[in-house]
């Protein structure tokens, strides 16, 4: 039977054969009949659709299937969607070309620096605190001499980093190799084709085809410009740095092992001279990485790594374009995601990712399996041993660094000098964003507070702590109390705010209707403009002051614009009378705007009480002290500026020192440290409702009346608009709608003549 069988899979599959050639036999000689007749009435369509007929496999094999194609190439309504879901259309690619380059064209390039720099900083502290918590002091010392020569290291770092740099930005196509993959896109010979295509059309007539092949030429040029790609091609230098320092660790790894093997003790002359052989092998006449393991490790600190999520994510984006507007860099996020869970408990679960299998390999199987989690097949690779302990050790320290971070600096924590994210609300944590100036992930250094953000495993281990440590202290609630609220927050805020899941919240909003979410996606089309993201940059240097935004698509635009950015209202801080976030020194300024490490420094003892009792009454201001009129940002800019000549941080200090109201608040935090409430309880503390937010409130709506009495008597057009708000408030109260309206009628149209007048 089993002959019989082979014979009859035999038989079968050269049938299947046959079948295939008789087709291909077809195929080819239709194809031929084709060529033929179009030399004849055609022959400048032959070129393209020889060239398109070996692009495509086969499938273009007519001359109404090139135009069909061609077609797809260029429409723009590949933005939406791709004609071949596994390839971006030319239009398509072109545009989104010059995106990458001017989204990129602000500081992008320095916070990759930072975030690659502080990997290679954190390294050799992990690998040691790995090998030393196992006792392994031998790997202790390798781990040392695996990063010495810092000097040297450094020199060839800076100089490789620039020399490819230069390479880059005088030919990206040859160099495609060396750009992060989230920002390149696969070349094919569509272009040759389409200009035999060009020919086509003009000789056609089709001049709607002709202009969209023009564009898409256009916006292919454009983004092959060196001018506009400097931020694309600075990118180059962090992650080339990171190669080169990768490459010298890893060379020192193998030399080592290589000549301890052979001679049985460290001939640190033979060392030498095999680190410098190993190197070499990393990479090729181009200077870009060739080696697998150097190629595994770089991608990582890079975030440039393949994976399941990543793979889907990119495949994505590129049938469905459109969803690039949310999700431009679906491959950094998802590395992004999985690095920072590297440095949590999370990666001690047993099997969850590569680095728990790591840290728990034993076996050689066990081993194998986590070395090929990482790109690496153990048996072609002469010194996975030695690489696996390495990685191993890093991996331990990581755990390890991250549980003396948390012992060591809790207490700092907890004393309020490390912030996370910030209130679990979403309304309280922008009101004390904007009200009291809390910037979330920071940490106290000196009089300032500093940005911690983008920094890989200190961000997620130290946001925790932030959060931790706020809602520990919190005088609204016990720690306890909407736990499930609070964790959620945290861990997403911590972990997902960079991840493909950032993308889901903004849709969600857009489809119920959000006017304000619409408006910031759509403000998000100012990417096109050359060189946004540097012009953004340049906005904030000039103007860092925090702006109110009315929610209207031209204020979010501005706002991204130098020049533009100055004519907004700035969110004024009624204690001070300052713009909120603004730096009295230009140096400064700019300075902040260019570092991708922002350094603040709101902290005065009056503002840190405030967030203590959690005081948040300022929502009273966007209305008048009647509640009948919301003010424009415009209004309200010069209100608070009246109000906070006034001076109220002066009246807080007083209240600070008030013995009894440090008595009810010691009381009421000694409660929310000491009660966990249930959800059906019936009673109910309200922050709010303690003596010292009620005197805070009537010193504010005192300041308030001043300050706007001060304001209508220069602008009385706006008392009249008050005035008319409250009359038409009066009717409705006894039904009158009719009259309600005509009032409302009446003074929109007033306000319309004098805006015009101005």
């Amino acid at each position: 039977m089993p002959p019989r069988s082979i014979q009859e899979g035999i038989d079968t599959l050269l049938d299947e054969f046959k079948v295939a050639e008789n087709s291909i036999h077809a195929k080819n000689k239709k194809f031929t009949k084709e060529l033929k007749q179009l030399r004849k009435t055609n022959p400048d369509a032959l070129r393209p659709l020889i060239d398109a007929y070996a692009h495509t496999g086969g499938d273009v094999d007519s001359l109404a299937k090139l135009y069909k194609w061609a077609a797809e190439q260029i429409t723009p309504l590949g933005l939406l969607k791709s004609p071949d879901p596994k390839n971006m259309n030319l239009f398509a690619k072109g545009a989104w070309g010059v995106r990458y380059n001017n989204m990129l064209s602000g500081i992008s390039a320095f916070r990759a620096g930072v975030g690659n720099g502080t990997q290679l900083l954190l390294r050799p502290i992990t690998a040691v605190l790995g090998h030393a918590v196992r006792g392994d002091m031998d790997n202790v010392m390798k781990t040392i001499y695996y990063n010495g020569a810092v000097w040297e290291t450094n020199r060839r770092a800076l100089t490789d980093a620039f020399e490819m740099m230069k390479k880059v930005n005088q030919d990206p196509t040859a160099m495609l190799n060396a750009y992060r993959k989230d920002y390149v896109f696969k070349t094919d010979k569509a272009w040759d084709i389409m200009e035999g295509v060009a020919k086509l059309y003009e000789k056609d007539g089709n001049w709607g085809r002709a202009y969209q092949l023009k564009t898409a030429a256009a916006l292919t040029q454009m983004s092959k410009m060196k001018g506009l790609r400097y931020g694309m091609t600075a990118m180059i230098f962090p992650d080339v740095f990171t190669n080169t320092h990768n490459a010298h660790y890893y060379s020192r790894v193998k030399a080592y092992e290589d000549v301890f093997s052979e001679f049985g003790y460290a001939d640190w002359q033979k060392i030498f001279e095999a680190e410098n052989r190993h190197y070499k092998n990393f990479f090729d006449e181009s200077g870009l990485v060739k080696d697998q393991v150097l190629r595994s490790f770089t991608g990582e600190i890079q975030l440039n790594l393949d994976d399941g999520v990543a793979s889907y994510l990119t495949e994505a984006t590129t049938a469905y374009p459109i969803l690039k507007e949310l999700l431009a860099f679906p491959r950094t996020a998802s590395n992004y995601v999985k690095a920072g869970l590297s440095w949590t408990p999370i990666s001690l679960i047993p099997g969850i990712n590569k680095y728990a299998k790591t840290i728990y390999a034993k076996s050689a199987d066990d081993i194998a399996a986590a070395l090929m989690e990482h790109g690496i097949d153990a048996s072609k690779e002469p010194f996975a041993d030695a690489i696996f302990k390495q990685i191993q050790a890093e991996y331990v320290g990581r755990q390890a660094f991250s549980s003396m971070l948390t012992a060591t600096l809790w207490g700092y924590a907890m004393g309020g000098n490390i912030r996370g994210n910030g209130h679990y609300n979403a309304s309280k944590r922008n009101k004390e964003r904007d009200e009291m100036g809390y910037i979330p992930k920071t940490i106290k250094v000196g009089n300032n507070w500093v940005s911690f953000k983008g920094l890989i495993g200190l961000e997620h281990m130290l946001t925790l702590m932030g959060d931790m440590a706020y809602y520990a202290s919190d005088l609204d609630e016990h720690m306890l109390e909407n736990f499930m609220s609070k964790a959620m927050w945290t861990i997403s805020a911590t972990f997902l705010n960079e991840s493909p899941l950032t993308m889901i919240q903004p849709l969600l909003e857009m489809l119920n209707g959000n006017e304000r979410a619409i408006n910031q996606v759509i403000s998000g089309q100012v990417s096109w403009i050359p060189g946004s993201g540097g012009l953004y940059v340049l906005a904030k240097a000039i103007d860092a002051a925090q702006k109110d935004l009315a929610g209207e698509l031209q204020s979010f635009v501005a706002n991204k614009l130098p020049g533009f950015r100055n004519m907004l209202p700035d969110q004024i801080d009624i204690w001070t009378g300052n713009a909120l976030n603004d730096i009295d020194n230009p140096v400064l300024k700019a300075l902040n705007a260019l570092s991708p490490v922002k350094v603040n420094g709101t902290n005065e003892p009056w503002r840190v009480f405030l967030r203590d009792i959690r005081y948040d009454g300022l929502s009273m201001l966007k209305m008048d002290s009647t509640g009948s009129y919301e003010w424009k940002p415009e209004d309200r800019e010069q209100i608070n500026k009246y109000i906070g000549e006034q001076k109220l941080s002066k009246q807080v200090e007083r209240l600070m020192k008030n013995s009894r109201y440090k008595k009810e608040i010691e009381s009421l935090r000694a409660f929310r440290r000491s009660s966990i409430r249930r959800a059906d309880d019936r009673i109910k503390l309200k922050t709010e409702l303690l003596p010292v937010h009620q005197e805070l409130n009537m010193i504010i709506r005192e300041a308030q009346k001043l300050a706007e009495a001060r304001y209508l008597s220069e602008n009385p057009n706006i008392e009249q608009s008050i005035i008319n708000a409250q009359l038409a408030r009066e009717e409705m109260k006894v039904g009158n709608v009719d009259e309600a309206a005509n009032i409302q009628q009446k003074d929109l149209k007033t306000r319309e003549l004098i805006n015009y007048g101005n």
